[in-house]
């Protein structure tokens, strides 16, 4: 039943990403309580299929976890003017991993802030580096849309430390979705809170280099993180319930491991000269 639900969740996604193409872009909040979620943590912008969640942590210096597309760019501006700060002023992005949905707004950081840092895992920082539109899905989820080459201030690796003023963030690998998927873990405001990107709900493509294998891994390794609450790339609220959380992992396991099993179904050898003879 969890595989069936987290299928649809996907298709939704889908099919919310393409219906957001035709939408005007995603607006500022009005007041700084509509996106405080904790004391030092706001949610800055997201929306969905197009602009992933975007998390500012105050250490006091603004780091960023993700910073979404350049169509949300404006309302992540507005979001960080009403905490009295400028694009300029983000010490760090963080990005959970290399889709265009959670990093390709760090094009216009590095255009007009150069001063502003990107930090991401090895396993993608070449598909970012070399703006592979297929691989950020630019191509062909999104059809059509702007991006740009990204530089890379600091490889990310498994058990990094990211330290920014008074917050330590901490770099748990977790291949899957992308091979160079994180996930990030921060105590802010007395609890034990993991970024996750699309770690937990995300989809498999082996145009992103999705696997399997890697991604039953990376979950029970989440499990195994006993967090207090959890932030995914999309969606509103967090998930506070150590339970709550262990049935979403768990979900999102009994996916992997159905499409793990179908996979192996498939003829795992077969010669370019029989596939050739087949089609003609």
């Amino acid at each position: 039943m969890r595989a069936t639900l987290f299928v649809g969740a996907l298709v939704c996604l889908f099919v919310q990403a393409a219906a957001l193409s035709d939408e005007g872009a995603p607006k500022p909040a009005v007041d700084k309580k509509e996106i405080e979620q904790l004391p030092g943590l706001y949610k800055v912008a997201g929306r969905g299929g197009d602009v992933g969640n975007v998390y500012c942590v105050l250490t006091p210096e603004p780091v960023l976890i993700d910073c979404g597309s350049r169509v949300g760019w404006d309302q992540l501006v507005g979001n960080l003017k009403l905490l009295g700060f400028s694009p300029g002023d983000v010490r760090w992005v963080i990005a959970t991993h290399g889709h265009w949905d959670h990093m390709d707004a760090m094009a216009l950081f590095q255009k007009d802030f150069p001063s502003v840092k990107f930090a991401i895992h090895a396993g993608d920082a070449q598909f970012v580096i070399h703006d592979d539109r297929v691989f950020s899905c630019a191509e062909p989820l999104y059809k059509g849309v702007e991006s740009a080459p990204v530089k890379v201030d600091r490889i990310l690796l498994d058990n990094d430390t990211v330290t920014v003023g008074n917050t330590d963030f901490h770099i748990v690998h977790t291949p899957g979705h992308t091979p160079g998927s994180i996930v990030v873990v921060a105590q802010i405001a007395g609890k034990k809170i993991a970024f996750c990107g699309d770690s937990i709900a995300g989809y498999y493509s082996l145009l992103n280099r999705s696997s399997t294998i890697d991604w039953q891994i990376s979950l029970k390794k989440i499990l195994a993180l006993d967090l207090d609450w959890v932030y995914t790339g999309h969606g509103h609220d967090p998930v506070d319930s150590k339970d709550e959380i262990r049935a979403m992992v768990e979900s999102q396991l009994d996916a992997v491991t159905s499409k793990r099993k179908l996979q192996e179904s498939d003829e795992p050898y077969r010669g370019l000269e029989s596939e050739m003879r087949k089609g003609r």
